[in-house]
C-alpha cells in the first residue's frame, strides 16, 4: 500500500470522524470501488490517459451524484484531479484499517478445506477475538488444497493450522536434520 494512499485515507478519515460519518464513508467507499471494479469499461475510461479529468468527474457524477455523500463525491473528484484515481482501492483498505482500529475491530480471513457452519465461524471469532482483545469480522474461504485444519489471517498475522502447512514444516525439519 502506497504512502500516498495512506495520506489520503488518513485525511478522509479525519474529515469523516469530524462529521461522525466514519461508517457511512466506509460503506460509500466500498460501494464506489465495487461499482468501478465491476465495470471493465468504466475502469478503462478512468485509467485512460486521454480522458480528461473533467470528463472523468462527469462520469463519476453521473454514476454517484445523489447516491453518495458530497464528502465522498468530492474526495473522488480530488483523486481524479490529482491523477490518483488508481489509489482508490488502497485508500479504502487503509481507511477500513483506521476505522477498525478506532472501533476495536479486526478483519479475519479463515481458510478451511470444507465450508464452516455459522456456529464454527462464531467460535473462531470469539477465540481469536479474545486473543487479540478485539471484535473480529470473519470472512471465510474454502480451499481443498489445505487438506484439513485452517489458516487464519488477521491483518499481517498468519496462523497456519492446516495439514498442508504442518506437512511443509515437517518436510523442512527433515531437510534441516539431514544437513
Amino acid at each position: 500500500m502506497s504512502a500516498v494512499a495512506k495520506r489520503y485515507a488518513r485525511a478522509l478519515y479525519e474529515v469523516a470522524s469530524e462529521k461522525q460519518a466514519v461508517e457511512t464513508m466506509e460503506n460509500e467507499l466500498i460501494q464506489i470501488t465495487d461499482i468501478i471494479k465491476g465495470n471493465d469499461e468504466l475502469n478503462m475510461l478512468l485509467a485512460h490517459p486521454k480522458v480528461t479529468a473533467d470528463e472523468k468527474k462527469e462520469m463519476v457524477n453521473a454514476l454517484f451524484a445523489g447516491k453518495i455523500s458530497d464528502i465522498a463525491l468530492n474526495f473522488v473528484h480530488i483523486l481524479i484531479e490529482r491523477g490518483r484515481e488508481d489509489e482508490l482501492n488502497d485508500v479504502l483498505k487503509h481507511f477500513t484499517e483506521l476505522s477498525n482500529e478506532a472501533r476495536g475491530i479486526a478483519d479475519a480471513t479463515v481458510t478451511t478445506a470444507k465450508p464452516l457452519t455459522e456456529a464454527e465461524v462464531q467460535k473462531i471469532a470469539e477465540q481469536f477475538g479474545q486473543k487479540l482483545n478485539k471484535k473480529l469480522r470473519v470472512t471465510t474461504k474454502v480451499d481443498p488444497s489445505i487438506i484439513g485444519g485452517m489458516i487464519v489471517r488477521i491483518g499481517d498475522r498468519l496462523y497456519d493450522g492446516s495439514i498442508k502447512g504442518k506437512l511443509a514444516r515437517f518436510t523442512q525439519q527433515i531437510k534441516q536434520a539431514q544437513v
